[in-house]
């Protein structure tokens, strides 16, 4: 008896609490802006102005005329031009060959040089043109180079110095197709250090002479 007692009153209150919360549900309508009517400007949207590189103002640099390009100029064929024909006349000029080389029957003094170095290293060419020019190179009095052939390329040696004066000699040995004897000599130290540069030109038996003083 109890347990129906019981049983019915739970269902009494269940009914009574489910009735009082759908009593408390309201129903909610949402419409759309164009049903209520609502102005576009309700929430307005400010966009700042973006400033930048690319909002400065352009200015055209250059400015193109289709039509004055699309123009074609007139032609005038009896028209005589200016301009001057080019003309081309150039001539290498040699001492070789000179009617007045009689004048180098003589030896040439290629100067005096002073230096700490052991060695110096000697560099001569024929620097005019080549036409088998050759000499004979002689340090103190002895041959040091018997024959030597010059051509357009520098044909180098080495001379080991002795304390005091050295006196080198370059002795031509013929002129070669065409005279005198020519040659190009150029001395440094044993750093590399540029002495002197001195040229030549000798009928055949003469000499050039420098002179090198070892501190």
């Amino acid at each position: 008896m109890r347990y129906k007692l019981f049983l019915l009153i739970f269902t009494v209150l269940s009914y009574t609490s489910y009735s009082q919360q759908d009593s408390s549900v309201k129903t909610l309508i949402i419409k759309s802006l164009e049903d209520n009517e609502i102005p576009l400007n309700t929430f307005p949207v400010k966009v700042p102005l973006v400033r930048g590189l690319t909002n400065k103002l352009v200015i055209p640099f250059f400015s193109y005329n289709l039509d004055d390009a699309l123009k074609k100029p007139d032609l005038d064929i009896t028209n005589k031009t200016d301009l001057v024909t080019p003309t081309w006349d150039i001539k290498q000029t040699f001492k070789e060959g000179s009617t007045t080389s009689s004048k180098f029957r003589k030896d040439f003094y290629l100067g005096e040089l002073e230096t700490e170095s052991k060695y110096i290293i000697i560099k001569c060419r024929d620097h005019e043109y080549v036409d088998g020019d050759r000499i004979k190179l002689l340090l103190n009095n002895i041959v040091i180079q018997a024959n030597i052939t010059l051509t357009g390329s520098y044909y180098t040696i080495d001379i080991d110095l002795e304390e005091g004066y050295n006196n080198i000699e370059f002795v031509a040995l013929n002129e070669g197709e065409s005279s005198p004897n020519t040659a190009q000599l150029s001395v440094f130290d044993e750093n590399g250090v540029n002495l002197s540069n001195n040229k030549w030109l000798l009928r055949t038996g003469y000499k050039a002479r420098l002179v090198v003083f070892k501190k």
